[in-house]
């Protein structure tokens, strides 16, 4: 995997981290799922490429929600083209962008977040300010797959590219 991109698209993502207090979780099955998917979050707060790499690994499954900017790539398969098909992209996109996550909803292997993402477009000067839901499959102590939900007109409109 080649590492600068990685890096590159971990920097894009720095402030994606939780919310602190306001953080709520809820787990049944006794997995350690919501603790792999926690460290997500931090590594991609702490611009950690490495571990974001290793959580992600080589054979990820990686959908962004239909009619989003970033979702012609769908589905993203591995490390690699996650972080330059998407977090890339939205950090080359956005400025100050932002996704934080508010509440963890975990069954067995499957973990739901809801969040925010904020930012400002960096073409438009548009503000961002979208709810989330993530829903991440987890296999041991890596991310096996991923699901986007959000606001995508929000997004396009931000982007300027709602007529596409």
């Amino acid at each position: 995997m080649n590492k600068a991109i990685v890096l590159a698209a971990a920097l894009g993502l720095a402030a994606c981290q939780p919310s602190g207090s306001n953080t709520a979780v809820e787990e049944t099955g006794g997995s350690n799922a919501t603790a792999v998917v926690e460290s997500f979050y931090a590594a991609a707060a702490a611009g950690d490429a490495e571990t974001i790499g290793a959580l992600l690994g080589d054979d990820v499954v990686w959908n962004e929600a239909e009619g989003s900017p970033f979702a012609g790539g769908n589905p993203y398969i591995g490390a690699e083209a996650v972080a330059g098909g998407v977090f890339g992209a939205i950090g080359a996109a956005y400025a100050d962008f932002a996704g934080v996550p508010e509440r963890f909803t975990t069954e067995g292997n499957r973990v739901v977040v809801e969040g925010r993402y904020t930012g400002t477009n960096n073409a438009t000067g548009e503000p961002l300010d979208a709810q989330f839901v993530h829903v991440f499959t987890v296999d041991g102590d890596t991310i096996e797959s991923f699901q986007q939900y959000t606001d995508t007109f929000q997004w396009r409109r931000t982007s300027g590219t709602l007529e596409d």
